[in-house]
């Protein structure tokens, strides 16, 4: 009886040893090293393929909280693991499993200051704004200084007096356009030039060209121009007058960038010009285009097209005119440029005399010198 005895105690003390381990393992399992329970909470965090809340704030909303080392576990959190409220089940992430993140439904998107209590020491940094190149300012007055020479089959455009002859054409421009307002602006010039043939020296003769209007920006892209024009041509030799012609000038003029690297210019231009003699006297109306294409930033290709019908007020004369061009410009810097051009000319006139039919090729350099 008493060996019974013996050996019922003992299987009772080796059983609630036996509980006692299991216990002590279990807390031990449960209340694992804080460096591990942050760590799977920072890999849980990492591998959420959406914005979520940090766990220490979704704690921080259940009310008390308990510190565990250096992480916070909410009052109502036990041992195993669990949390009372099924939301909060869903909330949590599963530390055991760091693959299989949870998803806050009802999560608020992070706050700047947040990230920064989150992130520790590694800064959020914003991304900076993408800064727009500088815009060269608008000179308000230049000196345009232009050369050019070209071939042309038909430099009479009389009908039984063809000649073709090379032409040397040197200008002088100066150009003013202050601001008058936000979208306005005065375009006032004064051009000198001469102009020389290579073989016909009887047609030798030197121009003026005098202009002021203003001009209105009516939408972007687009702008409207109302002026007046002066030309006057004198003859190299003598020096005597050859023309003088006044007039009164409407442009309407767009630019449409259609891509990166194209733009169409188009216009219309109304001239009514009042001429000694008063033969030159006419209404001209004109409409064009010019397809521009940068084959690089400083290489330009153009198209042009131009349709100009001229009503003479002091004779029985009307003239249909077009003229179709190609241009290839090249940019050396934004002031100076090179470029060559070629273009055909022809159309029909109620003067039987009168044969617009010309081919025409050239080179021409510009200069722009911004004086202020």
């Amino acid at each position: 009886m008493r060996v019974y005895s013996i050996t019922f105690y003992s299987l009772m003390t080796l059983l609630l040893w036996d509980m006692h381990y299991v216990a002590a393992a279990e807390v031990e399992t449960t209340t694992t090293s804080p460096n591990i329970v942050e760590s799977d909470v920072a890999n849980a965090i990492a591998n959420v393929t959406e914005p979520v809340a940090p766990p220490e704030r979704i704690l921080d909303e259940m009310g008390t909280r308990t510190e565990v080392g250096g992480f916070t576990l909410p009052a109502n959190f036990d041992g195993g693991g669990k949390i009372g409220s099924d939301y909060l089940t869903q909330a949590l992430p599963n530390l055991g499993e760091p693959n299989n993140p949870a998803i806050f439904p009802d999560a608020e998107p992070l706050s700047e200051k947040e990230v920064e209590e989150e992130l520790g020491e590694i800064r959020y940094i914003k991304p900076r704004p993408v800064k727009q190149p500088p815009q060269p300012r608008q000179p308000n007055v230049q000196l345009l200084l232009r050369s050019s020479t070209f071939s042309s089959s038909n430099i009479t455009a009389v009908d039984f007096l063809k000649r073709s002859d090379t032409v040397f054409v040197n200008s002088a421009t100066l150009l003013a356009t202050p601001k008058l307002g936000e979208d306005t602006r005065l375009v006032a010039s004064a051009t000198g030039g001469l102009t020389r043939f290579a073989t016909k020296d009887d047609f030798n003769y030197n121009f003026l060209s005098f202009n002021a209007g203003v001009q209105q920006r009516l939408a972007p892209g687009m702008y409207a121009q109302l002026g007046w024009v002066q030309d006057r041509l004198y003859n190299q030799d003598r020096g005597d007058r050859i023309l003088l012609d006044d007039s009164v000038r409407f442009t309407i003029g767009r630019q449409d960038q259609l891509s990166q690297r194209l733009r169409l210019d188009s216009f219309y231009d109304l001239r009514a010009s009042f001429s000694e003699p008063k033969a030159q006297s006419r209404v001209a109306n004109s409409l064009g285009a010019r397809l521009r294409y940068d084959l690089t930033p400083k290489l330009q290709g153009a198209l042009d097209y131009r349709l100009t019908l001229k009503d003479y007020t002091n004779q029985d004369r009307f003239d249909t005119q077009h003229q179709v061009g190609v241009d290839l410009i090249y940019n050396v810097n934004q002031d100076l440029f090179v470029g060559s051009y070629a273009s055909y000319l022809f159309g029909s006139s109620s003067a039987s005399s009168i044969d617009f039919n010309n081919f025409s090729v050239g080179v021409n350099v510009g200069l722009n010198i911004s004086l202020f």
